[in-house]
């Protein structure tokens, strides 16, 4: 074709209008000020019409009917909508590039800019022109590069129209609004940084089949293609292309409805399946053992093939990425107790029969065909025995089920043409425990891992186990962002994601209140998780019941259960105020996105710590055991009702989609054991000390942890009583200096006395203690208390023992030393501490021995200590794995100039450590180290292997007590020093 020199002057400024539109942020492209070159969404009452053609594809037929229904909402008008006819008055155009005759005209005639958009994945641009019938008029042009790029652009517009993608499944009010404009500058999107992204529904038991079959879609009595097209629409909301539905035994597979593959595909959602369930086929619900036989490939292989050689011909006409490989039913893993090799060469024989089966009825090659093979559970020890996938074929690595990714691509499999991507829970129902229930999942966590995953090239697939969807909404927001734009989110930045998410919907300060409130709540539920609370496991061989335990958090040890119920107290507090402030449009988003999950933690927390007081204190003859019972059953039946309020909502809209009981297995969810005991009439005295856990059987004094100047500690002792009628005491101190807050009292259950030092009158490290006395019961409480003599400035900022231990948090360090392409950098928000540390570069070189002196990367930490001799260091760092197959998974660490010690991190899956690791978000390494010396010293961590997330370091001088997170950090700042 011949291009006049005004045809290439135009091309030439289509081009530069194109990279500055390129240039312009999403999210400000449209706004309430007028500017005269801007396009009018609303103005002065009127609306525009909306143009798009005929022939182009269903789903924009379906976005540009929900996207009328978002001009309601916004402006209370409904805009006319036309195929046919050129509108001589505002218009908005939507098209396709590859299927719109409008927009194809509109590119005849270089009206609008297309540059970039040819040929690829998932793109669309916003512009602003002159209406083509009336040059006075405006036309907004929202161009796809193909079918979804299309809708995304127009859902764009939604969003900054006012309308969430959670506007339905979350409630989120939607404000009227007399003006809006879009920016005359335009936009135009960058393809998604994962190609296929998209959700996981799962264990829906309890969720969503009770809510979609009783409520919902009665009329079905399942999950059925109404609930399918709200599914379908959130995930084009979300800029998500991808599912895997329901597959449960409860719930008809998805195929038995023919309407819901239809409703996909109006939607242009691609429709895949789980890593249990081959080319669609749901061997849950669908394999009839009766008339199918065994589902064992050794001995089935014809007829388990005709029944995938029948779901691929009736599916092959839609747009589909297919799941490889073979498994036992269900979630299981291959029947037939075969050797590792027989498993190998049964799981590569389907894997070719699928393939064969896939080019026969889509008319392709098997090479031309999405395909992707999940190595999950036990597949992934067939893979990393030799087990040949094609190499077109997409690796979708796996986590762990609790959110750390197992393995990734090394050298070679980043090579693959079909790449890798990453299959990962924030909802789980499995060995050792299931969290379903609440989504507690830290978005720090989800950035730290699939941002690695993304560095090594897991780009291909991202699908993440939302369960019900609902509570999983924001981490699905933030999971699915992060798939479609890898860099709009930046490590030291995660947490801003949440905040803008929250003041979206609820506005600027009321939004921050939330998300500050979020922010808190993910990080005290990242120790435990509030179904993790009755300390059992779930699933094993022979039971199918958690039995609750008593929790390794300390009612007597650094404050440990105190400290954490204070906290959901104060975080329930906090959530009450806030519900109080919110203006009635918003209640039920909420509620749902806040109130909820709030007050739900808060509550089990509670109805299991102080069920396991309940049951110690029994075993002390504590006056106030019994009254913990009633406690205990009032925290269990606000649960229930605080439920119970989440299905009246909006006339019981939600009705089924929460339960507090989420598994069969689920015995924290029930009134957990507790005891009641005799309680006699008379008074009697008891005592219990800070720091002081009494033993059956051992010799135990009580004795208050001792006081130091340099920290200047505050202690208590507890009186309580032992019978119904008021306990009368007194308390003496033997020495001056031992204050008490109080030294005598009436107590009917339980009273406090807090212990201080007077420094003035200590003249040397001393011995003392405290008599409580009650008629002729008496208790004697030893104290000692230290003084230091620690009179340097220098020792500001530096961690000081404190009864035999140093705890330290290692995002804390005093110096760093970063090498070449290794640089410490810190996770705000990830880690027991609050934050931990780790490198940025998830590709740098493993180090070698002879990396592991002061010229190479580490970090030092300064520590005081009264000491000498031996001591351990238990260092925490999160359950994290080698990068990939190949790789270790290590860092060193020494005291002063002692050689380094080589920590390896990790547990075998399924191994006791594992569970462990997983329930705490944690793994404890211990090193034995030596100093000759007291007085000042330094801790050093160096860098080993990429991957390894630092979080806590406790340092044992012969005072660690037991506890669950050990003791709170030993620094020494803002106090006053003698």
């Amino acid at each position: 074709m011949k291009r006049t020199r005004k045809t290439m002057k135009s091309l030439f400024y289509f081009f530069i209008y194109g990279l500055l539109i390129f240039e312009v942020n999403a999210q400000n492209i449209i706004t309430e000020k007028y500017h005269p070159s801007a396009f009018p969404l609303i103005e002065n009452g009127k609306i525009p019409t909306i143009l798009f053609a005929q022939e182009d594809y269903e789903v924009v037929k379906t976005t540009v009917k929900h996207f009328t229904q978002d001009y309601q909402l916004v402006s209370s008008k409904t805009p006319k909508v036309t195929t046919s006819k050129h509108p001589k008055e505002n218009v908005i155009i939507i098209g396709s590039l590859n299927n719109s005759k409008v927009i194809s005209a509109l590119v005849e005639k270089n009206l609008i800019d297309t540059v970039g958009l040819t040929n690829q994945w998932e793109k669309y641009s916003i512009q602003v022109i002159s209406n083509p019938w009336n040059k006075k008029k405006k036309a907004l042009v929202i161009t796809g590069s193909d079918r979804r790029g299309t809708a995304y652009g127009v859902f764009e517009i939604s969003k900054q129209m006012g309308v969430s993608p959670w506007y339905w499944w979350a409630d989120v009010s939607v404000e009227k609004k007399k003006s809006l404009y879009v920016n005359h500058k335009g936009f135009k999107s960058k393809s998604p940084d994962v190609k296929y992204r998209g959700i996981f529904i799962n264990d829906e038991d309890w969720g969503l089949h009770p809510w979609s079959a009783k409520n919902f879609e009665k009329e079905l009595g399942d999950i059925g293609p109404k609930t399918y097209a709200k599914v379908c629409e959130l995930l084009l909301r979300l800029k998500a292309n991808y599912l895997w539905p329901a597959m449960h035994e409860c719930t008809g597979a998805f195929n038995k409805y023919a309407d819901n593959k239809i409703v996909a595909d109006q939607y242009g959602i691609v429709m895949g399946s789980s890593h249990c369930e081959p080319v669609l086929f749901n061997n849950a619900t669908e394999w009839d053992k009766k008339t199918m036989g065994e589902w064992n490939y050794a001995t089935n292989r014809e007829g388990i093939c005709k029944v995938l050689d029948q779901r691929v011909s009736e599916n092959a006409p839609y747009e589909n990425l297919y799941t490889i490989g073979i498994r036992g039913i269900h979630d299981h893993a291959m029947e037939g107790g075969f050797s590792v090799e027989r498993k190998i060469e049964l799981v590569e024989e389907a894997i070719q029969d699928q393939r064969s089966i896939l080019a026969k009825h889509t008319e392709k090659s098997a090479e031309e065909v999405p395909q992707i093979f999940v190595p999950y559970a036990e597949v992934l020890h067939l893979y990393n025995n030799g087990l040949k996938v094609p190499d077109d074929i997409t690796l979708m690595w796996v986590d762990d089920n609790y959110g750390y990714i197992r393995r990734l691509s090394d050298p070679l499999e980043q090579k693959r043409s079909g790449g890798s991507g990453v299959y990962y829970h924030i909802a789980y129902l499995g060995n050792p425990h299931e969290y379903t229930w609440l989504s507690t999942t830290n978005p720090a966590l989800i950035y730290q891992e699939m941002k690695k995953a993304y560095d090594y090239k897991a780009d291909r697939v991202w699908m993440v186990n939302v369960g019900d969807i609902k509570p999983t909404e924001y981490n699905t927001q933030f999971f699915l962002d992060l798939a479609w734009d890898v860099n709009s989110i930046k490590r030291e930045t995660v947490f801003d994601h949440m905040y803008q998410w929250y003041q979206d919907i609820f506005g600027d300060e009321l939004g921050k209140q939330c998300a500050d409130l979020m922010y808190d709540y993910y990080q005290i539920n990242f120790t435990r998780k509030p179904e993790f609370m009755g300390w059992g496991e779930e699933f094993s061989s022979s039971r199918w019941r958690e039995r609750i335990e008593d929790s390794d958090i300390s009612f007597t040890n650094y404050r440990e259960a105190e400290s954490r119920l204070s906290e959901f107290k104060a975080l329930s507090h906090r959530a009450n105020q806030l519900r109080s402030l919110m203006p009635e449009k918003d209640q039920e988003a909420f509620f749902e996105l806040v109130y909820y999950p709030v007050r739900g933690a808060h509550f089990m927390n509670h109805k299991l710590l102080l069920a396991h007081k309940n049951r110690w204190y029994a075993s002390l003859k504590h006056s106030g055991t019994n009254q913990l019972i009633s406690e205990v059953k009032a925290y269990h039946d606000s649960t229930k009702w605080l439920t119970d309020e989440y299905g009246a909502l909006l006339d019981g809209k939600w009705k089924g989609i929460i339960s507090e009981i989420q598994s069969q297995g689920a015995t924290f969810a029930k009134l957990p054991p507790t005891t009641e005991i005799d309680i006699p009439q008379k008074a009697e005295l008891g005592v219990m000390v800070e720091e002081n856990e009494p033993s059956i059987g051992i010799n135990n004094l009580l004795c208050l942890p001792a006081f130091t100047s340099h920290y200047q500690e505050t202690y208590y002792i507890d009186v309580f009583n032992k019978g119904k009628e008021p306990l009368k005491w007194s308390a003496e101190v033997s020495e001056d200096w031992i204050q008490l807050s109080k030294t005598s009292g009436t107590t009917v259950v339980e009273e406090r006395i807090l212990v201080t030092v007077d420094w003035t009158k200590l003249k040397f490290n001393s011995t003392g203690s405290i008599r409580i006395i009650s008629g002729e019961e008496e208790e004697i409480i030893y104290v000692k208390a230290f003084d230091t003599k620690i009179d340097s400035d220098s020792l500001q900022g530096v961690f000081v023992e404190k009864n035999g231990v140093i705890s330290i948090p290692l995002e804390k360090y005093h110096q760093k030393v970063n090498k070449e392409e290794v640089n410490w950098v810190v996770n705000q928000g990830l880690g027991i501490t609050g934050a931990s540390l780790t490198i940025d570069n998830n590709h740098a070189k493993t180090a070698g021995h002879w990396a592991r002196n002061d010229k190479y990367a580490h970090v030092e930490y300064e520590f005081y200590t009264f000491n000498t001799g031996r001591f351990d260091i238990s260092t925490y760092v999160l359950p994290t794995y080698p990068i990939n197959g190949f790789q270790l998974h290590r860092f060193a660490i020494s005291v002063d100039d002692e050689s380094p010690k080589t920590i390896y991190v990790g547990a075998e899956i399924d191994s006791d450590r594992w569970r462990n690791n997983v329930r705490r978000n944690s793994s404890i390494h211990t090193s034995s180290h030596y100093i000759t010396t007291p007085g000042k010293h330094t801790l050093k961590i160096y860098y080993l292997d990429p991957g390894v997330v630092l979080d806590k370091a406790v340092m044992d001088f012969g005072g660690l007590k037991k506890s669950y997170l050990g003791p709170r950090e030993t620094r020494l700042e803002d106090l006053k020093i003698k």
